[in-house]
């Protein structure tokens, strides 16, 4: 069996990820209340039309409930093929598998722009280890990241909650009564 010049760029993710994870990070982890955030970023995959739909229902549902003014989400398209559902709007955008580099890394400025910005939370809505994401949740300058418990996981994360992430919707909803619960004075 002839392997695919995609899990060629994953192997070498995992090599990155890996090298990464063993250094000392300078990031300062500050854990925050759902209701002072100003801004929240969440990273996921999208595979079909409803995932889409999901995602834009909980972009109202925070902005909402929360009144978060800056709200981005970032969605990892796995395929090559260009979606006629996944349109890039204001607080979502995507990258597909034609925009990694030989790392595994996606290589555009929507991707540099999510991991450069300094959200006072940063959500990780997928359930199993894509490299992509994985990269840019280890790279970004976030200060509170929280994800799905899950022992592999330990390293990404400032925060684990023990819940299934396979309905987005639900799981965010999980993650904000406990985001919640952190005391607003500290």
């Amino acid at each position: 069996m002839k392997p695919s010049f995609t899990r060629f760029k994953y192997y070498w993710g995992e090599r990155v990820i890996s090298k990464h994870i063993k250094k000392e990070s300078n990031r300062t982890m500050r854990s925050c209340n759902i209701e002072d955030a100003r801004s929240v970023g969440m990273l996921c995959e999208i595979k079909k039309k409803e995932d889409y739909h999901a995602l834009v229902e909980i972009i109202d549902f925070l902005k909402k409930e929360y009144s978060i003014k800056n709200l981005k989400i970032l969605a990892f398209y796995p395929f090559k093929d260009e979606p006629f559902f996944l349109k890039s709007r204001l607080g979502l955008d995507f990258f597909s598998l034609n925009e990694l580099n030989y790392y595994g890394f996606p290589n555009n400025s929507i991707v540099r722009n999510f991991m450069n910005e300094s959200f006072d939370i940063l959500i990780d809505l997928t359930q199993r280890r894509i490299v992509p994401l994985r990269l840019v949740l280890l790279f970004s300058k976030s200060s509170f990241k929280v994800g799905s418990f899950s022992d592999e996981k330990k390293p990404f994360y400032d925060l684990m909650i023990e819940t299934d992430p396979s309905d987005y919707k639900e799981y965010v909803t999980q993650v904000t009564s406990y985001l919640k619960i952190f005391d607003k004075n500290d």
